[in-house]
C-alpha cells in the first residue's frame, strides 16, 4: 500500500482577493509562505518518505518549504498535477465571473473530468515509482477536490490552503481517511487500472458543494422574480 498526502498550497494574493487562478503560475504570498511552514503543526506526525509538487510555484514552494522544515527529500514536479485551467475566468473575480457564466462555463476551461483523470493518472504513477511509501504531494484545491469527491462519490467543499488529505492506494483500491485534517473512512475498489474514468466527476462539481448550493438557489429565486429568464 502507498500513502499520499495531499495538501493544498498555501495563500496566494489571487487567494486573498477571491480571484480565479487556475493554470497562472501565482507566487504564495506572506500568509502562504507562513501557512507552509505550520502546515503540519496539529496533524499527527508521519514519517513522509517523499515530496512531489505541481509545477506551479505556489505548490512548489509549499512543497519545499515542508520538504526543508520536516527533512523530507523533495523529488521533483509532476505536470499531471497542475490546477485547472479555468480559461478566460483566470485572473478575474469569482463572483463576477460566476454571475457572467452560470456553472462555471467559462470560455476555455479544462474539462472537469480531464482534471480528475490526470490527477488519478498521477497517482498510479507515482504508487508504481515509490511502492509502499508515504509520498507527500502538494497540489492545488480544485485538483484535491475532484480526486476526493470521485472515491467518496460525493461533492466536496472547499478544501482551504495548506490542508492536509489521505488517500492510499492498495492495487485497485483506493481508501481516503482524511479530508482537510478531519477524519473519515472511505474506500472503492475498482475493476482495474485500464478502467478510465477511474471515478466520474460530475460538472455540477466545478464548484465547491456549498458555493453550488448558494448559486442554485440563486439561481431559483432569480427564474422566480424574473419570470424564469436570465
Amino acid at each position: 500500500m502507498t500513502l499520499f498526502g495531499l495538501v493544498r498550497h498555501g495563500q496566494t494574493d489571487y487567494n486573498l482577493r477571491n480571484l480565479f487562478q487556475g493554470s497562472s503560475d501565482i507566487p504564495l504570498n506572506e500568509t502562504g509562505i507562513a501557512q507552509a511552514h505550520a502546515a503540519f503543526d496539529e496533524l499527527p506526525a508521519v514519517d513522509w518518505d517523499v515530496v512531489i509538487t505541481s509545477p506551479l510555484s505556489r505548490a512548489e514552494q509549499t512543497g519545499r518549504i515542508i520538504a526543508e522544515d520536516h527533512d523530507i527529500p523533495f523529488g521533483g514536479t509532476d505536470p499531471r498535477l497542475v490546477e485547472i485551467d479555468w480559461g478566460a475566468a483566470e485572473g478575474h473575480s469569482v463572483e463576477e465571473m460566476e454571475q457572467t457564466y452560470p456553472g462555471r462555463s467559462f470560455p476555455g476551461r479544462e474539462d472537469h473530468q480531464a482534471v480528475a483523470d490526470r490527477g488519478y493518472d498521477a497517482l498510479e504513477a507515482l504508487e508504481e515509482r515509490f511502492p509502499g511509501k508515504k509520498v507527500l504531494v502538494v497540489a492545488h484545491g480544485t485538483l484535491i477536490r475532484f480526486i476526493l469527491s470521485g472515491i467518496i462519490e460525493q461533492p466536496m467543499p472547499s478544501i482551504p490552503n495548506a490542508t492536509l488529505s489521505l488517500v492510499d492506494l492498495e492495487e485497485t483500491t483506493w481508501r481516503v481517511t482524511m479530508i482537510a485534517g478531519q477524519e473519515v473512512d472511505h474506500s472503492v475498489k475498482v475493476v482495474s487500472r485500464d478502467q478510465n474514468p477511474r471515478f466520474f466527476v460530475e460538472k455540477s462539481q466545478l464548484a465547491p458543494a456549498q458555493v453550488a448550493a448558494v448559486s442554485a438557489a440563486q439561481d431559483a429565486a432569480g427564474d422566480t422574480a424574473e419570470g424564469g429568464t436570465r
